[in-house]
Parts: structure tokens; sequence; C-alpha cells
């Protein structure tokens, strides 16, 4: 049985101070959108003493996303444009932000990112700079959406309410080996566990001391907090770094969010997001942890087995709602009075 009375916090990095912070925006046929995430991230800039850019990579474009881009003046807010053309058969939103966020690691930087079609709230920009001045590496913020017109449908309502009962008690039990592991601090909250290239910021130096961002066409946001993770970053989750997303069912990248809201609409057992685990999986990472092997949470980019649909989260909600109410919750209450013990002792 392994001894947590003695499992420490990951210590975060400790790099130079911050001088200014740097946005960076893939940008792929964005003018009808692309002005108003620039007046919203002018009005979270005028939040914070640095200075702020946000750095447009125009990649592949055939609108005039860029001129739009070059109309707009604000004081709070530097404006740098970079255009690139990515040969055919491998333009991706991936590796558009992997070239952008590359470009925006500069010395002394706080490097954010978020989408073209993004409305990031007022206080996106201070709260992840909090959040980084206090300690963390790397920050991942929420997002949220209107998506009336999914849940409108049997296909769209049934995956929402399977995949919010499921992810519930799934990061509920992350939750515990994160406490366990040290990734994340004793008796804090559950985190979001949110982890969308649309609202996340990270230090510039930490980003080019793991290597950057994984170069992926989707999800590379997730690959880069998972192997922030393994490399020992803190990383925090925070409520009230808040993006809006669009909705919309024709987007830009393959494999995106738009995919994603079409096939929840006509598929009538849909696919689950591909980081929904079993509740054998679960099990086997929680006996393992219980057993003194705390191997890193599997990363959520790909599905570890077969991918879920909706059915197979509702035949497996009893059997995950069962592991966390007799198993987990029981032996970490275990665990926390042990610690607690040890700790009044020491």
């Amino acid at each position: 049985m392994m001894d947590h009375t003695v499992t420490p916090m990951l210590a975060s990095r400790q790099g130079p101070n911050l001088s200014h912070v740097v946005v960076a925006i893939p940008v792929r046929d964005e003018a009808a959108r692309i002005g108003r995430l620039l007046t919203a991230l002018a009005r979270a800039a005028e939040r914070i003493s640095l200075p702020v850019t946000a750095l447009i990579l125009a990649n592949n474009c055939s609108d005039d996303s860029v001129a739009v881009v070059q109309m707009f003046s604000h004081p709070a807010l530097r404006i740098e444009i970079r255009q690139t053309v990515f040969p055919a058969g491998t333009a991706s939103a991936g590796r558009a932000r992997r070239m952008a966020m590359d470009l925006g690691a500069q010395p002394g930087a706080l490097l954010m990112t978020t989408d073209a079609d993004a409305t990031p709230g007022p206080d996106w920009i201070a709260a992840a700079l909090d959040a980084v001045q206090t300690g963390a590496d790397l920050v991942c913020g929420t997002i949220t959406t209107r998506v009336p017109h999914v849940l409108a449908t049997l296909s769209g309502a049934r995956i929402t309410r399977a995949e919010v009962a499921h992810a519930a008690l799934q990061h509920e039990i992350r939750h515990c080996l994160d406490q366990l592991s040290g990734h994340q601090p004793w008796g804090g909250a559950c985190p979001h566990y949110m982890e969308s290239g649309a609202s996340m910021a990270i230090r510039a130096d930490s980003y080019l001391a793991i290597g950057g961002l994984p170069a992926r066409d989707h999800s590379e946001d997730r690959a880069l907090v998972h192997l922030a993770g393994t490399r020992g970053l803190g990383i925090r989750y925070l409520p009230g770094m808040t993006a809006r997303v669009s909705a919309r069912l024709q987007g830009r990248a393959e494999g995106g969010m738009a995919a994603c809201l079409r096939h929840r609409m006509q598929d009538r057992d849909p696919m689950a997001d591909q980081a929904m685990l079993t509740p054998d999986m679960l099990r086997a990472l929680w006996m393992q942890a219980q057993d003194g092997r705390l191997t890193p949470y599997p990363c959520r980019t790909e599905a570890p087995g077969p991918r879920l649909r909706a059915s197979d989260l509702e035949a497996a909600y009893p059997a995950l709602r069962d592991l966390v109410a007799q198993t987990v919750r029981p032996d970490f209450a275990r665990i926390l009075r042990v610690r607690d013990s040890a700790v009044m002792a020491g």
C-alpha cells in the first residue's frame, strides 16, 4: 500500500519575470469574426499593466481577414500580422496554432492562445496573468457556447446528458489521482478539466522548455497539457478565465467542433468525446495508485481503447457511479485521515 502522506505538490518552474503578453491566434478566412475577437482582446488588455500583442497568423486565407485586422486599432492592443500558406494536405488548425505560438514564444512573455472566432471575457488576460504570477506554468481556462440547435435534436440531447453525467464522476476520480500524484493541491475544488486552445496560457520559457506545442492536426491543446504534466509543470484550471466560442456547423478545422456538432445532430448514437474512459480503465488507474504505481493520467488526444458512444456511456454509468461511491470516495477519505494524522503528529 502506498504511503500517501509524503506526496508533495510538484514545484512550478521559476522563470524570469513576465514583461509582456502575446496572444497567438491562428486565422483562416475569419473576416466576419476577427474584429469581434480583437475588440474583446483590447477590452481585456485594458485591465492589465503589461503590454499586450495580438499575434495574427493568417494562414491559407482567401477572404479579407488580413485587411480587417489591418484596419483595427486600439491603444491597449498591439497587432502583429504574419502570413503563410501551408502546402496542400498539410494545412490544419493544430499546425497553424503551433506556428503562431512558436512565433509568440518570446523572452519574458506570457504566451496565450485563442481561436479567431472566440470572444474572451474582460478578465481573460488578467486571470491568466494572476495565475502565472502566483506559481502556475500553464493555465487552462473555460469555454462556453450556445448549442440550442444541437440540444433540440434527440441525439444531441442524448449524448450531452450522457457525457455530463459520466464526466462528473470521471473528473472526481481524476482529481483524486491528481492530488495523490501532486499535480493538484490537496483539498482544492475539483478542476473543470477543460483543455482548449481557445482559452489557454503558458509561460513562454516553460513552453520552450518542453519543446513547444506538439505537432498535431487537431487536439494539439490536450497534447500540450499532457506533455506539460509529464514534464512536471504546474497546471492550473481557472473557471474565471472564460472565452465564448461559436457553435457554427461549418468550421475551418478538420475534426474540430463544427464537425463534432454535426455528428451529434445526425447520428442516432453519437460518438462520445475521446477522453471518456470506461469504469474498468478508471478502476485500473485507481488500483495502480493504491499500489504505489502513480502512472500519468491518459492523454486525452486519442481514445485509449475503442471509442465510446452515447449508449456505452449510458450502460457504463451504474458501474462508474458504484466505483466512485463504494471505492474511490472511501479510499480517498481514509488517505486523507492518514495524511492529516501524520501532519498533526509531525
